[in-house]
C-alpha cells in the first residue's frame, strides 16, 4: 500500500477502488470529494498503467465528470461547508476565482447570496458578471497603458525635433550683411501705422504660443477620441465628449487667431497708391470681400461680448 499525506491511504486494488467509487455515488456532498479524490489517486499514481480513459468507461465514468470531480476534491475544503450541494454547484463554486468563494454576491433578482447559498443557475451569473467585471478592469488598464506609451512617444519626438532645430542652428553659416543705399520716395505714414506695426509683432510672438496650444490640444483629443472607442461606461462617455468638444472649440479659436494673424500684414501691404491703381473692378471686388469681412467680425465680436449688431447699426 502506497502511502501519502492525504487523510488516509487509500487502496492500491483497482476493484476495491471502483468499489468505493460505486458507494460513494449514491451519498450527497461528501462522496463527490471521496471520488474526486480516488480519481486523483488512480491517475497521479498510473495504477491502470496508461489505461486510465479505459478504465473510467469500465466504471461508467464520463472523462468530463472525472476532470470536474477532480477539480472539487483538490480546489475546495472537504468540510460542512459544502456537503450539501450536488457536483454541478461544487463544480461552479471550484472554478469562480479563489477571492470570490465566500463573499456575499448580489444576484440579478436584486437578492445577495453567498456562493454556497445559490443555485447553478445563480453561480453560473455570478461567474458572468466577475468574468464581465475582469475584462473591463482588463480595458481600462490597456487604456491607460496606451495613453501613457502616446505621451512618451510625443515626448521622445519633441526631443528629438529640438536636439535637431539645435544642431541645425549650430551648422547655419553666419550671414554676411550687405549694406545698400537705396534712395525711393517714401509715402506719409497714416498716424496709427506704429501702433499698428507694434500690434503686428505682438501677434506673431502669440501666434508661436498658439501653435504649441493647437499641438497640445490635438494629442489630448486624439486621447479623448481613443478612451470614447474603449469605455463602455456612458458616464464616462459622456464626460471625455464633453471634453472632446471644448477642447475642439479651443483648437478652432487657436486656428482662427492664426489665421487673422496671417491676414493682417496681407492687408496692411496695400497702399493708396495700391488703391488707386487696381482698377474699379478690382476695386469692387475688395470691397465686397471687406464687408463681408466686417459683418463676420461684428458677428464674433458680439458673442465676444463686444460690439453688437443692432438692424445695420453698431450699438457699443
Amino acid at each position: 500500500m502506497i502511502i501519502t499525506n492525504e487523510l488516509e491511504p487509500l487502496s492500491t486494488d483497482l476493484t476495491t477502488i471502483a468499489t468505493e467509487i460505486k458507494s460513494y455515488e449514491n451519498i450527497a456532498g461528501q462522496a463527490i470529494f471521496e471520488i474526486g479524490r480516488r480519481l486523483k489517486w488512480v491517475k497521479e499514481h498510473d495504477l491502470t498503467h496508461g489505461q486510465y480513459l479505459n478504465w473510467l468507461k469500465s466504471i461508467k465514468m464520463d472523462r468530463t465528470q472525472a476532470s470536474r470531480f477532480i477539480k472539487v476534491s483538490t480546489t475546495l475544503p472537504n468540510d460542512g461547508t459544502y456537503q450539501h450541494l450536488g457536483a454541478r454547484a461544487l463544480y461552479e463554486i471550484a472554478t469562480m476565482p479563489p477571492e470570490e468563494r465566500n463573499k456575499p454576491q448580489q444576484l440579478n433578482s436584486g437578492e445577495t447570496k453567498k456562493p454556497d447559498e445559490m443555485t447553478v443557475r445563480e453561480l453560473r451569473e455570478v461567474k458572468k458578471k466577475l468574468k464581465q467585471r475582469e475584462q473591463e478592469l482588463a480595458d481600462r488598464d490597456e487604456t491607460i497603458a496606451n495613453q501613457q506609451a502616446e505621451l512618451e512617444d510625443n515626448r521622445k519626438v519633441q526631443l528629438e525635433l529640438n536636439k535637431r532645430n539645435s544642431e541645425l542652428s549650430k551648422q547655419q553659416p553666419e550671414q554676411k550683411v550687405i549694406t545698400k543705399t537705396v534712395t525711393k520716395e517714401v509715402p506719409v505714414k497714416p498716424d496709427d501705422y506704429d501702433e499698428i506695426k507694434a500690434k503686428i509683432a505682438e501677434l506673431k510672438e502669440q501666434s508661436a504660443k498658439d501653435k504649441e496650444n493647437i499641438e497640445y490640444y490635438k494629442r489630448e483629443l486624439k486621447a479623448a477620441e481613443r478612451i470614447n472607442k474603449n469605455t463602455n461606461s456612458s458616464d464616462k462617455l459622456q464626460e471625455q465628449e464633453l471634453k472632446r468638444k471644448k477642447r475642439q472649440a479651443e483648437i478652432n479659436g487657436y486656428s482662427t487667431s492664426l489665421k487673422i494673424n496671417d491676414w493682417i500684414p496681407e492687408l496692411q501691404k496695400l497702399s493708396q497708391e495700391d488703391i488707386d491703381e487696381m482698377g474699379e473692378q478690382a476695386q469692387k471686388n475688395l470691397q465686397k470681400r471687406l464687408e463681408l469681412l466686417q459683418h463676420s467680425i461684428d458677428r464674433l465680436s458680439s458673442m465676444l461680448g463686444g460690439r453688437r449688431v443692432i438692424e445695420g447699426e453698431y450699438q457699443s
